[in-house]
């Protein structure tokens, strides 16, 4: 009996129909490495054709009784015919069908390397699917030096990620925000827990790219999907029990051009079936330590009087650690008479030990600062899947699923277990800084502050001044204790009940319905506080200084890591200025010792009591409920129409709480909000067979993406820094999509492909920050409250292309090259800007280009990735919006088969050593530069099976 595909849907509601009289056949395409998903199989003179799913199994079933020759195509292979015959009421499994294998020597026809075997999967998946996709496989992946999933999936037409330290952390797709995008694992969107976001954009750091059997992505989204998904959706597949024992052994090094340490990966993947093949299971597990090192330049900005941003401090960021990422993936399966039933675990985890020494050069304090930070981010991710599939006839299959999920964000245990926080000790020593401050186009305004060239000020956009005194040092025996800083962050999400159930029935060959439900329980709690504590003078005496609390420690002071190179590629040399620094290991439990000798600074702090970050505690509950049918008719050879209805139910109840001013004071009330809603989401798909190899495809949908849980909280939240207030709202409306897609794909017998599309989307309802100047604690402030704004549209062209070489000259025929770009516009209008404005984080570009050699036991690529600039936030107008400039990176792999079993390989990333790059209105205008530097590892990996 053959294995069924799990498929990501909803709930059964139609009658079945059976036909008794009719056949069915199942089986399993294969190649010599093993199986071939997307493989068409069509019995020749009828209309009965299907596809390989990614565990490469295929199902025919309404076939009258009757001898046939069935017919398998795969792109890059010669086609195969088999003889078969259909008996009346009767399943027919075939087993396995080889390509390309000549039955005589049992030896491959074509040659194939292994970074074009992956090529070949993605392509042929594509090309029959029924909806507008791109695909990657796990060859695809193993090819490239990415070590996560959200890195995976960058290399693929449309698709962009922001990047944390250097690494990928969210997926984007077509420019948009990323939490107007959904990410899944195996259909399901997984709960988000980030240290600093609180959208519903999933951090995928915690996640190897060792993990994953392929990864689809979906830019039109069919009505068995779930609907929340306005730029498309990222469905990252895991891998499930293999068809024969299986043993890898994958072991890596390597390390950072400015870490002073290494990293180590390592990766098993085992599997197995038991004698009768009717039990399978894999058991895949994967570590990865590395050491890291950042050079961050952050020139802190503020409006003055006539509303230029000019630089009120200077941060100069050293940030050195150690990442560590562990995976575990298990499943197995049980084979009936009938299908299936199957259960998977799985466990991510990135736990992220920072020390971070930051030097703040602080123009309108007339001040410099030293901050000792350090920190250890963890986020865990636990999940749990249970399913069958079933025939309950020849035409009609029932699959189910329940799944739990559970992803924690928290602080490890530093300075302490009772106190964990990312931890921060202050120091600070008056300055008088040089009469270039305040000063533009040659008159000192008055502002305290430090302005580019850009704005008629003497600093450039990469050197500006510390404006010290050329010998000035900060000098430890004057440096005084400012305060000390515990940022306490707490963040669950659980999906603690996940439940799916479809119904498939195959109508006749030509149409096929579908139907199902699904439903989510969801939990989210977010804790937050924000503690300060200065020296209590009045009982022990006067502030210690920087020497002294190295002194009191029994340490001396030292050097900071990576000094003498940080910020070497600028023409200013920071270095000279700074201060030694006490060792953050030591520094944590000088906390211990004197924590009874400082006093908590309420009015600095942020904590619910005093009614401060009160957006960001908060308790929610949310239920998903969808109801979907779907229709998949095939009238003729040329045209496949899919089309279908999903209506969505979500319930949000949230808990926070509320600062209320009285003539006493500040008090904080608890405070609820809530909002039930219906999305129906109608969609159509037709695809128009031109021939064996052109498609053209045409997509009319309707998505929509849930408001943000920082933006549904009741509360309020000051920040001083920014003398800002940020309020939520929980009464926002859902922010709707109408799609257009079109896309024309022309595929080749190499495998290689052509395809050109246009997209359009009408936003209605985008969610905006509205700004106005209110009172805050007696003072003005700005405050921001989210809410919903006008209509906005967004449209863009795609252009993929990828082939071999061989059409240049046949010897080229090992050469290869991809290349795919986006190009897009968007349009909205926010309120207090005359002008229409671009929405929020779209860019306006993206491509990817990669040359590749393989010719089966080498194999070698360069890849280069491109993200265009897109504005971070929109200002008072296009002087003060702030930007996330535009990202181009440069990677390399390689790899060589020392025999069938054994191979070793090198990964380079970053080769150009991109910076990243944020700014206020133009470049000149910085407010955060980094550096990464160039990182690698080789490696050797071996199959036993």
């Amino acid at each position: 009996m053959n294995k069924l595909t799990s498929i990501a849907a909803g709930v059964l509601a139609m009658s079945s129909f059976s036909a008794l009289a009719d056949g069915s056949i199942t089986g399993l395409v294969t190649d010599a490495s093993g199986i071939l998903s997307g493989a068409k199989i069509s019995v020749v003179g009828t209309k009965s054709k299907t596809s390989t799913d990614h565990q490469g199994q295929f199902n025919l079933s309404r076939l009258p009784a009757g001898k046939y020759t069935l017919r398998v195509e795969y792109l890059g292979y010669p086609s195969s015919d088999f003889d078969i015959t259909v008996v009346d009421g009767e399943i027919l499994d075939l087993g396995s069908l080889s390509l390309n294998i000549n039955e005589a020597t049992m030896e491959e026809v074509v040659a194939v390397g292994h970074m074009r075997r992956g090529a070949m999967m993605a392509t042929n998946m594509q090309k029959e699917s029924d909806n507008i996709k791109n695909v990657m496989s796990a060859d695809g992946i193993g090819k490239l030096p990415d070590r996560n999933a959200a890195e995976a999936v960058q290399r693929m037409p449309g698709v962009s990620i922001e990047r944390d330290q250097g690494e990928g952390r969210f997926v984007a797709i077509r420019g948009l925000p990323s939490q107007w995008n959904s990410t899944s694992m195996n259909g399901d969107r997984l709960p988000t827990a980030e240290e600093e976001t609180t959208s519903r954009a999933v951090a995928f750091d915690f996640f190897p790219t060792d993990m994953i059997e392929l990864v689809e992505v979906s830019k039109a989204i069919t009505p068995d999907m779930e609907g929340d998904a306005i730029g498309g959706n990222i469905n990252f597949v895991t891998r499930r029990a293999p068809d024969e024992r299986m043993l890898s052994v994958n072991v890596g090094v390597g390390g950072a051009e400015k870490a002073e340490g290494g990293s180590y990966s390592f990766n098993m993947l085992y599997g197995d079936r038991s004698e009768d093949d009717k039990f399978g299971f894999l058991i895949n597990a994967t570590a990865w330590e590395r050491d890291w090192a950042t050079d961050n330049y952050e020139p802190r900005r503020a409006i003055d009087d006539d509303g230029i941003a000019g630089v009120h401090r200077l941060e100069l960021r050293d940030y050195t650690g150690t990442r560590k990422t562990y995976g575990l993936n298990m499943s197995g399966e049980y084979l009936l008479d009938n299908g299936l039933v199957y259960a998977s675990a799985m466990y991510g985890t990135l736990s992220d030990e920072e020390t971070h020494y930051k030097h703040r050069v602080r123009y309108n304090k007339n001040r410099v600062e030293l901050q000792h930070i350090y920190d250890e981010l963890i986020t865990e991710m636990k999940g749990f899947e249970l399913g069958g599939e079933y025939d309950i006839d020849f035409n009609t299959r029932v699959e189910w699923k329940l799944s739990t999920y559970d992803n924690q964000f928290e602080y490890g245990d530093i300075p302490n277990g009772e106190d964990n926080a990312y931890y921060v000790v202050k120091f600070k020593q008056g300055v008088e800084f040089d009469n270039q401050v305040g000063v533009r186009n040659g008159q000192d305004v008055g502002s305290n502050l430090v302005y580019n060239t850009i704005d008629g000020g003497t600093d450039p956009a990469r050197g500006i001044g510390m404006h010290l005194p050329s010998d000035w040092v900060m000098d430890p025996d004057k440096a005084v204790l400012a305060d000390v800083e515990l940022y306490g962050i707490d963040i669950q999400e659980r999906d603690k009940i996940v439940a799916q159930l479809d119904l498939i029935h195959t109508y006749s060959d030509q149409l096929e319905l579908k139907t199902g439900f699904k439903y989510r329980d969801k939990e989210r709690n977010a804790n937050f506080y924000d503690k300060f504590y200065g020296w209590n003078e009045e009982q022990f005496g006067p502030t210690p200084t920087l020497s002294q609390v190295a002194k009191d420690l029994g340490v001396s002071l030292v050097d900071q890591p990576g000094r003498g190179e940080f910020l070497d590629n600028f023409s200013h040399d920071y270095q000279k200025h700074f201060s030694q620094v006490i060792p953050v290991n030591d520094l944590k439990r000088w906390w211990g010792d004197n924590k009874h000798k400082l006093n908590f600074l309420d009015g600095d702090s942020e904590v619910v009591a005093n009614g401060g970050g009160l957006s960001r505690n908060f308790d929610l509950e949310e239920s998903h409920l969808s109801l979907y049918g779907m229709s998949t008719y095939k009238p003729s050879e040329y045209w496949t129409v899919v089309g279908g209805v999903r209506a969505t139910q979500t319930k949000t109840d949230v808990y926070g709480y509320v600062a209320v001013e009285n003539d006493q004071g500040t008090s904080v009330e608890p405070e609820q909000g809530g909002k039930d809603y219906w999305s129906v989401l109608p969609s159509v798909h037709v695809t128009y067979h031109q021939d064996d190899m052109t498609n053209v495809r045409f997509a009319l949908t309707r998505t929509f993406a849930r408001p943000d849980f920082g933006q549904l909280s009741p509360g309020a939240t000051y920040l001083e820094m920014e003398n800002q207030l940020r309020a939520g709202n929980p009464e926002l409306d859902p922010t709707y999509s109408n799609n257009v897609d079109l896309m024309y794909e022309h595929y080749f017998d190499d495998a290689g492909v052509i395809a050109v599309g246009y997209f359009y989307k009408q936003i209605i309802d985008p969610v905006f920050s509205q700004s106005y100047q209110g009172s805050y604690r007696g003072n003005s402030v700005t405050v921001k409250s989210p809410l919903n704004g006008d209509d906005a549209w967004l449209h863009g062209v795609e252009f993929t292309a990828n082939s071999s070489l061989a059409f240049i000259n046949e010897s080229l025929d090992d050469f290869g090259m991809s290349f795919n770009f986006t190009l897009m516009d968007s349009e909205m209008e926010i309120p207090n800007r005359s002008d229409k404005v671009k929405i929020s984080r779209q860019a306006d570009e993206l491509y990817n280009v990669a040359l590749y050699y393989d010719d089966g036991n080498f194999a070698a690529r360069i890849a280069v990735n491109h993200k265009g600039e897109y504005i971070e936030d929109h200002g008072s107008n296009t002087m003060l919006d702030t930007y996330y400039g535009d990202y181009t990176s440069v990677d390399a792999t390689a790899s060589y088969y020392i025999n069938d079993n054994a191979m070793i390989y090198i990964e380079l990333n970053n080769l150009t050593d991109e910076p990243l790059q944020y700014f206020t209105g133009s470049e000149r205008r910085p407010n955060q530069i980094e550096y990464y530097g160039i990182r690698g590892q080789v490696g050797f990996k071996y199959d036993f099976f």
